[in-house]
């Protein structure tokens, strides 16, 4: 294959979009090599039909495109809009994640390329993109811009967050041999609990809260979710972390119902569970370590049960005391304080 020529020239050859379907590239291919082949006296192109076999070959191929799209749609040094691409940060599902500088003011951003969702999905993600435009929270990254990049894939712009993820963060602690001490899992719940509560007061569930979407910043503290919100949207690739997705999700999600706020409260339980083992057959089985505090133990048990309807609730006055403030009293008895004194995580030193 002649990697001089471009993505979108691979879809021209072929006469169809990018975003054409593989039905659709199908369709196309045959009816083209019928019209170039050789043998018709009248359209025959044995060159033009050589190209077209030759996109065809890539765009048909999972690995082949993959590996195609990894030579041609390498974002690094590129300017997209007012940004220019600085790093990959992640590649998952959706498409590609990726660190970002304004041009002018020199901030950083994050840009999220979709391009791994369908025309239909489109919708969907302009519509979510729509409803999470306003949101302000010190735990939550704001939506800055919703672009078209050269591929004419969508891509979110969004505040960007330093540091390692919680999965990250437990990987870490198993290569060290030690398990997240119970305080750091609580105060990271905490900031975890207080971002839900904010967005679903807003309106919007998560819809896939797992230490892969947690972003933590060790020396300050301070926790956020990411990639909220998008739990409607179906990504074409087979690529991402399905498996932990699926050890995480409530069983109503699993079923094919739809979110409510208290499957992020599922999600949330199994992630302090996973926090506290560091196992993944452990979380799977519920099993919370023997020396969780009782406290933290009772908190968490009443987050994963089965049914929905028998796990907390938001009050529908703000008023009340709801799981934010209930877990805020958990830290208290659990560990004699309600701040944890910016202890530092073995492995994340200053």
């Amino acid at each position: 294959m002649d990697y001089n020529n471009s993505l979108e020239d691979l879809y021209d050859f072929l006469e169809v979009n990018q975003k054409a379907s593989k039905e659709v590239i199908d369709a196309s291919f045959r009816a083209l090599k019928i019209k170039y082949h050789p043998d018709n006296k009248r359209t025959g192109n044995e060159r033009k039909l050589q190209k077209i076999s030759e996109a065809y070959n890539v765009l048909s191929d999972h690995a082949e495109l993959a590996r195609y799209e990894d030579t041609h749609n390498n974002l690094n040094g590129k300017v997209i809009g007012e940004y220019r691409i600085l790093s990959r940060i992640a590649e998952g599902g959706f498409g590609r994640t990726y660190k970002a500088e304004h041009l002018l003011t020199k901030e950083f951003a994050c840009i999220k390329d979709c391009s791994n969702i369908s025309p239909e999905m489109e919708e969907i993600l302009i519509e979510e993109a729509r409803a999470m435009w306003n949101l302000r929270h010190y735990s939550v990254p704001a939506v800055r811009n919703m672009i078209r990049l050269p591929n004419r894939s969508l891509a979110l712009v969004m505040s960007y967050i330093p540091g390692p993820t919680l999965m990250e963060i437990i990987e870490k602690q198993n290569k060290l041999k030690v398990r997240l001490d119970p305080e750091h899992v609580a105060w990271i719940t905490e900031r975890v609990l207080n971002a839900l509560r904010y967005i679903h007061y807003n309106g919007v569930l998560h819809g896939d809260l797992k230490p892969h979407n947690i972003i933590v910043e060790p020396d300050k503290h301070m926790a956020s979710i990411v990639d909220f919100g998008f739990s409607k949207i179906r990504s074409e690739s087979g690529d991402g972390n399905k498996g932990y997705t699926e050890f995480f999700s409530a069983p109503e999600i699993i079923a094919g119902r739809d979110a409510i706020p208290q499957s992020d409260f599922f999600s949330l339980g199994m992630t302090m569970i996973f926090a506290l083992t560091g196992d993944v057959d452990r979380m799977r089985s519920k099993q919370i370590p023997k020396d969780t505090p009782e406290p933290m133990k009772v908190f968490i048990s009443r987050l994963i049960v089965r049914d929905p309807l028998s796990r907390p609730i938001w009050p529908k006055k703000q008023n009340e005391t709801d799981l934010w403030d209930e877990f805020m009293k958990v830290r208290e008895e659990s560990f004699g304080r309600r701040r944890s004194g910016l202890k530092e995580i073995p492995g994340f030193e200053k």
